[in-house]
């Protein structure tokens, strides 16, 4: 949104990270690395178009800013968050013990 423009770029960050959490602790369980990595890549993505916009450089300016900054300017990493869903037990039980 527009009227986001004017908020801080650590505050717009936070709020992201907000989400994100929120999203891998939800599907962190499971076959979800894949899906992970998109929604990483789709937030970089973002973030670096909204870096770009406020500072009113070009798209390549603002992923160059994203990707330079060692940390993603603090967006956090959802590689290694996928657990299994029963540690140290198998992920279904076998058929006999299903009824």
């Amino acid at each position: 949104m527009r009227a986001r423009l004017a908020a801080p770029v650590e505050q717009v960050v936070a709020e992201v990270n907000t989400f994100l959490r929120g999203w891998a602790g939800y599907f962190r369980y499971g076959n979800s690395a894949h899906a992970f990595d998109k929604i990483s890549s789709y937030a970089r993505m973002r973030l670096a178009l909204f870096v770009a916009k406020r500072h009113k450089h070009g798209r390549s300016w603002g992923f160059a800013q994203v990707y330079r900054s060692g940390d993603d300017l603090g967006l956090i990493s959802l590689n290694g968050t996928v657990v299994a869903p029963r540690p140290n037990r198998p992920w279904r039980a076998p058929a006999e013990h299903r009824r």
